[in-house]
């Protein structure tokens, strides 16, 4: 099975696309939707608020950006998360969903190294 990532605008989009597959949403501020047995809320996974915001507002390059976000998902808690995530994948498909283009390219090109 694969990883794949989406932006969150386009998750009713990839849930009619691929109903078997399971989505990580890895946002902090996550916006409604409708929850169902293939959406986990996974805002650990998530920059920062103050890395995003400094991001965003062009306070910090994108070079420090994965710098910082790389340093935070070294924590234990985001270290057990994303096995998890792999291991969930041998079985389905699995989008990375965030907002955050960048976020979540960092987030799954780590998650294809930890393999």
């Amino acid at each position: 099975m694969a990883i794949k990532e989406t932006d969150f605008s386009r998750l009713n989009e990839k849930l009619v696309d691929n109903p078997s597959a399971k989505f990580f949403i890895c946002m902090r501020n996550i916006p409604a939707y409708v929850k169902n047995e293939q959406i986990m809320e996974c805002p650990v996974l998530s920059p920062s608020n103050k890395l995003a915001n400094n991001y965003r507002l062009g306070l910090i390059d994108p070079c420090q950006f994965y710098t910082n976000y790389y340093n935070e998902l070294k924590s234990p808690i985001c270290q057990e998360l994303m096995k998890s995530i792999l291991s969930i994948s041998k079985n389905y498909d699995i989008y990375i969903v965030n907002i955050n283009k960048d976020a979540r390219l960092l987030l799954l090109d780590i998650l294809e190294n930890i393999k």
